[in-house]
């Protein structure tokens, strides 16, 4: 394989930038193992855009088997960025809707999934819940009929293993594997809520969000990483004071939904950078500042 030194008059010598001959000679070289290569092949491709991509395409499904794998990567890494452009959109806009911004940061995984599938699942969990807390006296038997179907029969919990994977994070895989983050399944229990017609909203207690149920001109708090676990204000007191936080009764009313959805990013970047996943870190840490602007 060529020697670092030889990427830049190899590009030099190729045809004019985005002609065909360019594009086959930067395809050639996906099979190069130098670093300094691959660095220079990345960036002409960027510069190149969408003329580049039926030739990256094409190079994904066929030939050696290292040039489909950078392929794909650098597939991969084009959609990714295209799908934080659209979060930064999103982002920049004056009101948020959290479930709409969770299953965008989900393309950000995968951007060609398709996340009505699992829309269609917190619609089934809504459907269920609703017909079993409709016959049920407004308050606790409600509260109590809605834990036993999300943590009970949904068998949704806490991840305690690794838990700052990004599978437990993103929406969608939380959903499928019944497990996540405290603020991910906080998320869930309330999309489902309130598709059953359960007043619900997330309490913004640092490190462990917790979620609220508004019924009978009481408030119920509820942690679903706990398996739904029923705690009052005492508890929430003591877990405030134990991490050295001053008490506020801002903690026991309900976040935005720009606020959630920038600690949830927040939470994504974290998980980036413990994994290394430096381009995915910088590129999420713009969505997070853009929701901070429009936070304040």
């Amino acid at each position: 394989m060529p020697s670092p030194t030889h990427a830049t008059p190899r590009l030099a010598r190729s045809s004019a930038p985005g002609s065909k001959a360019h594009i086959e000679t930067l395809i050639s070289l996906l099979e190069d193992d130098s670093p300094v290569v691959q660095a220079e092949v990345r960036g002409e491709f960027s510069r190149l855009g969408k003329t580049a991509y039926p030739a990256l395409e094409r190079a994904a499904r066929s030939g050696p088997a290292r040039r489909r794998a950078r392929a794909r990567q650098f597939l991969l890494s084009i959609a990714r960025r295209r799908q934080v452009r659209r979060l930064i959109r999103y982002a920049a806009r004056s009101k948020h809707d959290l479930e709409t911004g969770l299953f965008l940061l989900d393309r950000h995984a995968n951007p060609a999934a398709d996340t009505r599938a699992h829309r269609r699942v917190l619609d089934i969990y809504g459907n269920k819940l609703h017909k079993r807390i409709q016959v049920l006296t407004p308050g606790e038997a409600r509260v109590e009929a809605f834990v036993q179907f999300m943590a009970e029969e949904m068998g949704f919990a806490g991840a305690l293993d690794d838990y700052h994977h990004p599978s437990n994070i993103y929406l969608s895989s939380a959903i499928e594997r019944r497990t996540g983050m405290p603020l991910t399944l906080c998320a869930i229990y309330s999309f489902a809520g309130r598709r059953a017609g359960l007043q619900v909203g997330l309490l913004p207690f640092p490190g462990h969000v917790l979620l609220a149920v508004h019924e009978a001109g009481r408030l119920f708090i509820l942690d679903p990483f706990g398996g739904g676990k029923l705690v009052d204000k005492q508890h929430c007191a003591r877990y405030l004071a134990a991490h050295e936080v001053p008490y506020s009764d801002e903690y026991l009313r309900d976040a935005s939904d720009t606020h959630m959805l920038l600690r949830h990013v927040s939470n994504l970047v974290h998980s980036c950078k413990l994994r290394g996943r430096w381009r995915d870190a910088r590129d999420l840490a713009q969505v997070q500042t853009v929701l901070r602007l429009a936070e304040a």
